[in-house]
């Protein structure tokens, strides 16, 4: 008897170890070309919400990019540094944004930034996200 309780024991400890396995690294999108992206903070827990994370990026636009039309699960905060971008949300009037000016996209809502012009843009992103989600998602 100590025999069976001892292998079905075995056998609930190896049928739950998936559960117990770190989580897989979540899928990354390839930025479009014309589009470089370093990522300076990675997915870093915000204090008091355990359900959101801090991402801090720079993104270089050279002329003619894009980012694509996309979304994010959470709030994104993007201040241009160098050059003018412009930036569409849900279908809306494209805005342009200059170096020393800032945007705000909220969470969810489908949009997209360009480099129209004829020098290279650099901006600076960060975003509220939720944990465990990719931080962009192309948008249909």
């Amino acid at each position: 008897m100590r025999r069976l309780v001892g292998l079905f024991g075995m056998i609930v400890f190896l049928a739950s170890a998936p559960l117990h396995a770190q989580q897989a690294p979540l899928p990354t999108i390839t930025p479009p070309p014309g589009l470089k992206v370093t990522l300076l903070v990675t997915e870093t827990q915000v204090t008091g919400v355990p359900d959101k994370v801090f991402v801090l990026l720079t993104a270089e636009f050279a002329p003619g990019s894009t980012t694509r039309r996309h979304i994010h699960p959470g709030d994104e905060y993007g201040a241009v540094v160098e050059g003018a971008i412009v930036t569409q949300q849900a279908g809306g009037e494209w805005k342009t944004v200059t170096a020393g000016q800032s945007y705000y996209i909220p969470g969810g809502i489908v949009h997209e930034t360009k480099n129209v012009g004829d020098k290279p843009a650099r901006t600076y992103n960060a975003f509220v996200i939720e944990k465990g989600k990719p931080r962009v998602i192309p948008a249909e």
